[in-house]
């Protein structure tokens, strides 16, 4: 599964966005002889005499046809994900799946989750901008001149989007898209902390309520906790060394009501019985915790900052997902 999202993310974590270019256009109208040449939302004002010079004799001429919309996978916000952009995505990630060995010979349509793929990029580009993240196309080539570089220059290069089924227009906007994420990663996730408030506890997990009272009774009474737990405890693993959890922030444990405990207690203390379902889920276990220490500013694990980070940015991606409009013209098959 690790190496299935893997290349999910490698393949699929790109937006080819569709382009509206319209070509320049001159009009001039009988009331006002000055003509405007409009491009890319500029105008350009030009005078009578440059409009007689360029204009043929007013001649009746046919109206141009509106130009056929293409057809559209879906619309984020109204923006809309081009089928033909949509096909080239699967067909790239099917591709991958087959030179990976991944497919096995079976009929597993990925259209779907390539779609919703496509959808959420879209979403997290659109946020971006509204955050005020920019990227240049001259950032871009910077990044592909680097990865030329790496490649072993432009012959490979050349030959990667190829069999990739890029071409250069399509991989620029791809790695275009992947460098606002990143921005947009980064500066959701900027105030996630290198240092949490953490506690050092131990606990005794028994299956028998009356063991458990006995045991807290003997513990508030100056029985040694630590011999408690490596006597009574079916947590094996922590049990050996006396029960000890070790220093972990909220949010680490996987039986929550322990951790709500010992975040609850001073130094020294001892909790009630805690009665919650055991960590397997193989049914309720009863538990003692006693807090060994606290430490309010201490630096989390790599892994634990890891998690914080994914939480953080999942938890941003979701609120954009409700309030975006999403339009689906496709069917999805998984």
């Amino acid at each position: 599964m690790a190496l299935f999202l893997l290349l999910l993310l490698l393949v699929l974590a790109f937006l080819v966005s569709c382009k509206d270019e319209s070509p320049p256009t001159l009009v001039a109208t009988a009331e006002s002889p000055v003509a405007v040449a409009t491009v890319q939302g500029t105008q350009i004002e030009e005078s009578s005499e440059v409009v007689a010079a360029t204009q043929p004799p007013a001649t009746p001429t046919n109206v141009p046809p509106t130009a056929t919309p293409e057809p559209m996978a879906a619309a984020v916000n109204g923006k809309p994900i081009l089928l033909a952009d949509f096909e080239k995505e699967v067909g790239r990630f099917q591709k991958a799946q087959e030179e990976l060995g991944l497919t096995s010979g079976n009929s597993t349509d990925y259209t779907g989750m390539v779609l919703e793929v496509l959808i959420e990029t879209e979403i997290i580009a659109q946020a971006a901008e509204a955050m005020g993240i920019q990227v240049t196309n001259q950032m871009v080539s910077e990044r592909i001149e680097e990865l030329k570089q790496s490649s072993g220059g432009e012959e490979s290069f050349s030959a990667w989007l190829q069999a990739n089924q890029w071409n250069e227009e399509e991989f620029h906007q791809a790695l275009w898209t992947e460098m606002v994420t990143e921005q947009a990663v980064a500066l959701v996730t900027a105030d996630v902390p290198f240092a949490v408030e953490q506690v050092h506890a131990r606990y005794i997990q028994v299956e028998d309520a009356d063991l458990a009272q006995s045991l807290l009774e003997q513990a508030r009474n100056g029985e040694d906790f630590a011999a408690l737990a490596q006597q009574y405890s079916i947590d094996r693993m922590t049990g050996e060394d006396g029960g000890d959890l070790g220093y972990f922030a909220q949010g680490s444990l996987l039986v929550p009501e322990v951790e709500i405990a010992a975040f609850a207690l001073q130094p020294g203390q001892v909790s009630e019985v805690i009665i919650a379902p055991r960590a397997d889920g193989s049914g309720t276990a009863y538990y003692l915790v006693q807090l060994i220490e606290r430490d309010p500013q201490r630096e989390i694990s790599a892994n634990l900052r890891s998690n914080l980070l994914r939480e953080t940015f999942e938890s941003w991606l979701a609120e954009k997902w409700n309030l975006a409009e999403v339009e689906r013209f496709v069917v999805e098959n998984q």
